[in-house]
């Protein structure tokens, strides 16, 4: 059964509106052995799809029916004034540091994208004959400077959507949008885990036993972290607030801080005879129990 709904002949080949004649070509021949009458006889379905796919490559193979359609659509009646297809959407990727991805930033992107003709006032058309310069097509490849705003608390692998920066439509067609792939490097101390960043910060052993105020840095500046007294090294800490900005609404995550506990050395007879007072005073059995493990006992 036909299909009561007309789609895009390009989308129906799965090319894009500035493929070639080769393009087009080799599209339709995969497409016709994928869905021919021959291999999916029981098939209507099947059947449908081929009809349009041989529909879309008798339009797009010809080259004046396809200038028409990309002028007009598939509604070949409709007024001359109509302008074009729309363009296709571009994609393109973009490497950020750690501190853009957390802050947001404005970028300007050198895109490869069809801008419309300016000899031919992306009329395809000059002086009666078509545009040499554009084939004939309105539009010209082009590489073109366009400013996109980052938003802060991007991760790598999002994708941020341009609206109306993608490839121009041909003969005055609107453009399509910018479609821009993030990736954001490795930040030295910060990592992200999830919606939380986590660091390792140092502390001393005598701010692990006494317990300390310290200044941590975060994503975004400083915080203030409190350290209990009796600290353990490895313990994790949670800032809240402190992390990255979420792309899913107005908040900002947290930031995970696990402590690393550093140990003095270069110890002389004076500081020696220090740390002998603090393990009388200040007794502990680390290793109390181990002993009914040995020889695999449990």
């Amino acid at each position: 059964m036909k299909r009561s709904v007309r789609r895009d002949y390009y989308a129906v080949l799965g090319i894009t509106a500035t493929a070639v004649p080769r393009d087009i070509r080799r599209a339709y021949q995969r497409l016709a052995r994928q869905y021919s009458p021959d291999v999916n006889f029981w098939d209507a379905e099947a059947r449908s799809l081929f009809d349009e796919i041989a529909e879309a490559y008798r339009v797009l193979s010809d080259p004046t029916a396809r200038a028409m359609y990309d002028r007009f659509g598939p509604q070949i009646g409709t007024s001359a004034l109509q302008p074009g297809r729309r363009g296709d959407d571009v994609h393109v990727a973009v490497e950020l540091a750690f501190a853009d991805a957390a802050r947001g930033v404005t970028t300007t992107l050198q895109v490869a994208r069809y801008s419309p003709c300016g000899p031919c006032g992306a009329s395809g058309t000059g002086g009666g004959e078509p545009c040499r310069l554009c084939q004939g097509r309105g539009v010209r490849r082009a590489l073109d400077a366009v400013a996109a705003a980052i938003p802060a608390g991007v991760d790598s692998g999002v994708q941020i959507r341009v609206a109306g920066e993608g490839s121009a439509g041909p003969y005055g067609g609107p453009r399509g949008d910018l479609i821009i792939s993030t990736r954001v490097r490795e930040h030295p101390f910060f990592k992200r885990q999830g919606e939380g960043v986590h660091c390792e910060v140092p502390i001393s052993v005598w701010e692990a036993l006494r317990g300390a105020r310290v200044r941590v840095p975060t994503p975004l500046g400083e915080a203030m972290l409190v350290i209990p007294a009796g600290a353990r090294a490895g313990q994790i800490f949670r800032l809240r607030g402190h992390g990255l900005p979420r792309l899913s609404d107005e908040g900002v995550g947290d930031l995970f801080v696990t402590v690393r506990v550093e140990l003095p050395n270069g110890l002389d007879a004076r500081t020696d005879e220090l740390v002998r007072e603090l393990e009388r005073l200040l007794p502990v059995a680390p290793r109390r129990g181990l002993e009914q493990y040995a020889g695999g006992g449990a």
